[in-house]
C-alpha cells in the first residue's frame, strides 16, 4: 500500500478543517459534510472494511492477501493513526490503566499459535462506548467501553475481538477487495471540497454521490468481518482462562441498549454492527464451550475505578460518587470502590482523609501494589516524602517488573532530587527488550537533573526516534555534539546515529 494513503487522508481533513472554518457561518450544511468524510476516513482505515466472505470457513492466512501489505506497512500505517490521535491528546498517559490492558492483551495474544504482529494495546480518551484495531496489532479500548463492562470476561472479550480482526489479517484482505472504491471514494471527497467553495447543493451532491454507492458495501463486508473476528476471538477467550460468554453478554446488552437510543446509534454498533445472525452465532459459538464460571480478577476493579475517577469533571465530583456508593453499597466490589475513592480524596487535596480507608486496603491486601502506590501518594501529598519514596522502593523489590510502579518512583526520585538513582534503575530496564518507549524519555529527564546534558540528548533522541519523530531525534543528536566534553567514542556514536536517523526522514 502506498505510503502516502494515511497523509492524503490527513491533509483532505485538514483542508476540510480550514474550508470549514471559512464557510460553516454561512453553510450550516458544511459540517456534516466534514462529518460525514471523517465517518468514511475512519470506516477506511479502522477496519470497516471491504470484504465478503465466500464460506463460513477461516481463510488461509498463507493466501494473497498477505502479500497485499507488508508487515512493515501495516505497521507504519497503524502508528501513523496512532501518532493523530497522540497528537490529538485522545490516547491516555494512565500506564497502570495501559499496562493492565497489555496484561489482558497479552494473555489473550499467546492462544493464538502464529501471532501475526507485535501487539499494542492502550486506552483512549473517550467517554464513548467503542474498541477497534489497527493495522500492525494495535488495539485502542475507549475508556467508556472499560466502564461498561460488568466483568472482566465481558472488557477481555472485546479485545479478543480486536485480536481477532488482526489475527485474520482483516486490513490486507480489505486492500485486497477495494479496488475502485478507494480511488473512487478519494476522487469523490476532492470533488466535493471544490464543488462546495462554489455551490452548497452541488457539493452535496457531489459528496452523496460519490459515498453512497460504496456505503451499503462497506457494512456488508464489515459485518462478515466482525462474525469472522467473533469465531477466532471466542475461542482464544476460552483458551485464555475467560469465560466464553463474555463476548455475547456484551454483545447482548449492546443491542439492547440500542433501543434506547432511537434515531442516535452508539458509536460501538457503528463501528461494530450488530445482527441478530451475529448474536446467534456468537451465543452458539460460546455454548459450545464447557461452562465455567470465572471470577473478576481486583485488577479489573481496580481499573474500572481508576477510569472512573478520571471521567469526572473533577475530583470532587468523584469523590461525591465514591461516597455515595460507600453509603448505599451499591457495587460489585468495596476494594474498588474504596481505592476509587481514596485517589479521589487525595486529588481533591484531603490526602489525609484517604488514611483511614487506605489502611482497610492494605489490610484487606497487604500485597497489591497499587494500594501500596496510593498510600505513599498520600504520604507524599501529607509532606512525607522519605516515607513515600522507602515505601515505593520497597513494593518494587516485592514486584520488579512492575513497570508503572519502577517509572513513578523514578519519577518522583528525579522530582525530588535523586536523579542518580532513577538513572541507575531506569538503565537496567533499558538494558531488556521493552517496548516501554517513555523510560527513554524518563531517563533523559534524570540525566538533565544530574547535570549530564549530553547524555540527557542522547536519551532524549532515542525516544524520538521509538516513536517515529526522526527529526525531533536529528535535532537532539544535533544538540548532543555541539557539547564541547565528548569523547572521541561519543562523537563517533552521535554521528552513527546521526546518519541513521537522517536516512530514515530522506526515506
Amino acid at each position: 500500500m502506498p505510503k502516502h494513503f494515511t497523509g492524503l487522508w490527513v491533509k483532505i481533513l485538514d483542508n476540510m478543517k480550514r474550508l470549514y472554518d471559512i464557510i460553516s457561518p454561512r453553510h450550516e450544511w458544511f459540517k456534516y459534510v466534514l462529518r460525514f468524510s471523517q465517518i468514511i476516513c475512519a470506516l477506511l482505515i479502522f477496519f470497516c472494511a471491504h470484504y465478503r466472505a465466500m464460506s463460513a470457513e477461516l481463510p488461509d492466512l498463507g493466501n494473497s492477501a498477505s502479500a497485499i501489505l507488508t508487515p512493515q506497512q501495516e505497521y507504519e500505517l497503524g502508528h501513523t493513526v496512532v501518532k493523530e490521535l497522540q497528537a490529538a491528546l485522545m490516547i491516555s498517559n494512565d500506564m497502570i490503566v495501559n499496562e493492565y490492558l497489555q496484561s489482558v492483551g497479552y494473555r489473550l495474544v499467546a492462544t493464538h499459535g502464529h501471532v501475526q504482529a507485535n501487539y499494542q494495546f492502550f486506552t483512549v480518551n473517550d467517554n464513548t462506548i467503542n474498541a477497534f484495531a489497527l493495522p500492525g496489532g494495535f488495539i485502542g479500548v475507549n475508556t467508556g467501553l472499560i466502564l461498561a463492562t460488568e466483568s472482566e470476561s465481558e472488557l477481555a472479550g472485546v479485545l479478543a475481538h480486536e485480536v481477532g480482526h488482526v489475527q485474520q489479517k482483516h486490513i490486507a484482505r480489505m486492500y485486497e477487495h477495494m479496488g475502485r472504491l478507494r480511488l473512487s471514494t478519494i476522487a469523490g471527497m476532492i470533488a466535493a471540497i471544490i464543488l462546495s467553495t462554489q455551490n452548497a447543493q452541488a457539493g452535496t451532491g457531489a459528496m452523496a454521490a460519490a459515498l453512497a454507492s460504496s456505503q451499503q458495501a462497506l457494512i456488508n463486508f464489515t459485518r462478515d468481518h466482525e462474525k469472522e473476528a467473533d469465531y477466532v476471538g471466542i475461542h482464544s477467550l476460552t483458551s485464555a482462562g475467560y469465560d466464553p460468554m463474555g463476548m455475547p453478554a456484551f454483545f447482548h446488552r449492546m443491542s439492547q441498549d440500542n433501543r434506547n437510543y432511537g434515531n442516535r446509534i452508539p458509536e460501538y454498533l457503528q463501528t461494530h454492527p450488530l445482527t441478530e445472525n451475529r448474536l446467534m452465532a456468537a451465543h452458539s459459538r460460546a455454548q459450545s464451550f464447557p461452562y465455567k464460571q470465572v471470577p473478576d480478577s481486583l485488577q479489573y476493579h481496580l481499573i474500572q475505578a481508576r477510569v472512573r475517577l478520571h471521567s469526572f469533571s473533577t475530583p470532587s465530583e468523584a469523590s461525591t460518587y465514591f461516597a455515595k456508593l460507600l453509603a448505599h453499597g451499591n457495587y460489585r466490589n468495596r476494594l474498588g470502590v474504596l481505592y476509587g475513592y481514596s485517589l479521589s480524596l487525595i486529588e481533591e487535596g484531603k490526602a489525609h482523609q484517604a488514611k483511614p480507608y487506605l489502611d482497610e486496603l492494605l489490610q484487606a491486601a497487604p500485597n497489591q501494589p497499587l494500594f501500596h502506590l496510593a498510600y505513599a501518594q498520600m504520604e507524599l501529598n501529607t509532606q512525607q516524602p522519605q516515607q513515600a519514596l522507602n515505601r515505593l522502593a520497597n513494593t518494587l523489590k516485592n514486584h520488579p517488573s512492575n513497570y508503572p510502579l519502577m517509572a513513578i518512583y523514578s519519577e518522583w526520585l528525579i522530582k525530588l532530587g535523586e536523579p542518580r538513582k532513577a538513572i541507575l534503575l531506569l538503565k537496567q530496564h533499558t538494558s531488556h527488550k521493552t517496548t516501554h518507549n517513555e523510560v527513554w524519555h524518563l531517563l533523559s529527564a534524570a540525566y538533565a537533573r544530574a547535570n549530564e546534558p549530553a547524555k540527557a540528548h542522547l536519551a532524549q533522541a532515542q525516544y524520538l526516534k521509538r516513536v517515529g519523530d526522526f527529526k525531533g531525534a536529528a535535532t537532539q543528536l544535533t544538540l548532543a555534539k555541539k557539547i564541547t566534553s565528548l569523547s572521541t567514542q561519543d562523537k563517533q556514536q552521535i554521528d552513527t546515529e546521526l546518519k541513521e536517523v537522517q536516512a530514515k526522514i530522506t526515506s
